[in-house]
């Protein structure tokens, strides 16, 4: 039995998932198992990935296209590995990722995630910019009330974990994000600083394609963690604090009116009782600095 499973969907990445899958057997790790499920791709995806060589690989493809959430849960249900290790069909692994966060799960049981950084490339492999996301659990769990700590094909799963957890069609652009705060609430969490992907970014990606919804749900998630912390907040105070999540900067917060409306939020959920519980007064300073910074950068 593999001790590993790399969880890859694809649906369409004929462009890309050669080069995409030649970074994973290029991994140092070799434990695995290599479970692509095509989400009813009508390209050539299919004969790409039974062209390459490797027993490891297990390619599966749906009937008929299901989307992200279920065709995820379905490579969840299937997995034999004791780790799961997600992967986009259009992204490239990097460094020694798979080995250096297996090592951290098995020393570290408590925790049942372990991400890293990563670099965005454009459409023809570029490297735009590089997101060093925050590291350990008790600063991601207060980072998490205000966007997503973690890129999606750059995690390594306990599956037993996951496989109770699982990912949410209420979420659906955002499932990622909503799973990470579940299970935030149940395990440790944590990133590596190493940079273990590069992110393809490009306007027919399903995130860049269905933005409209997608914000729509992570306002509702963002809604909901502000709830768990017992802050009461109005459709205004929501929008400005989805405007920290989305990364709005100097776009939104461009005025001295709302640099005070922006000042008095972050007092008020800093402030918080559940916060100030659950988060020390370092952690809440730093959480509330690298905000600051990220907005007016």
């Amino acid at each position: 039995m593999p001790q590993t499973t790399i969880l890859l969907p694809t649906y369409n990445c004929a462009k890309y998932i050669l080069k995409t899958v030649e970074s994973v057997l290029n991994q140092s790790y070799s434990n695995y198992e290599l479970l692509i499920i095509d989400d009813g791709s009508t390209d050539n995806t299919e004969e790409i990935v039974k062209s390459i060589s490797d027993k490891r690989i297990v390619y599966l493809k749906n009937s008929k296209n299901l989307g992200i959430v279920k065709t995820l849960n379905k490579g969840i249900k299937l997995a034999k590995g004791k780790y799961i290790a997600r992967m986009d069909a259009d992204d490239i692994m990097l460094g020694n990722r798979l080995q250096e966060q297996i090592n951290f799960l098995e020393v570290n049981p408590e925790h049942g995630m372990v991400g890293s950084w990563y670099q965005i490339m454009d459409v023809g492999g570029k490297i735009r910019s590089t997101l060093k996301t925050t590291l350990t659990h008790e600063d991601i769990k207060l980072a998490l009330l205000f966007g997503n700590q973690f890129a999606h094909p750059a995690v390594t799963i306990r599956t037993d974990l996951v496989r109770k957890l699982k990912y949410s069609q209420e979420f659906l652009y955002t499932e990622d994000y909503d799973l990470w705060c579940r299970m935030a609430e149940v395990s440790k969490l944590a990133n590596l600083p190493k940079i273990h992907l590069s992110y393809r970014w490009y306007a027919n990606n399903s995130c860049s394609r269905n933005q409209r919804e997608l914000k729509a749900n992570v306002v509702k998630l963002l809604s909901r963690e502000l709830d768990k912390y017992e802050i009461e907040h109005s459709t205004e105070e929501l929008m400005l604090h989805a405007a920290i999540c989305f990364n709005y900067g100097k776009r939104f917060f461009n005025s001295e009116d709302r640099f005070s409306q922006l000042n008095r939020w972050l007092d008020k959920v800093f402030s918080a009782s559940k916060v100030k519980v659950l988060h020390n007064r370092l952690g809440i300073l730093i959480c509330r600095q690298q905000i600051l910074a990220k907005i007016y950068h």
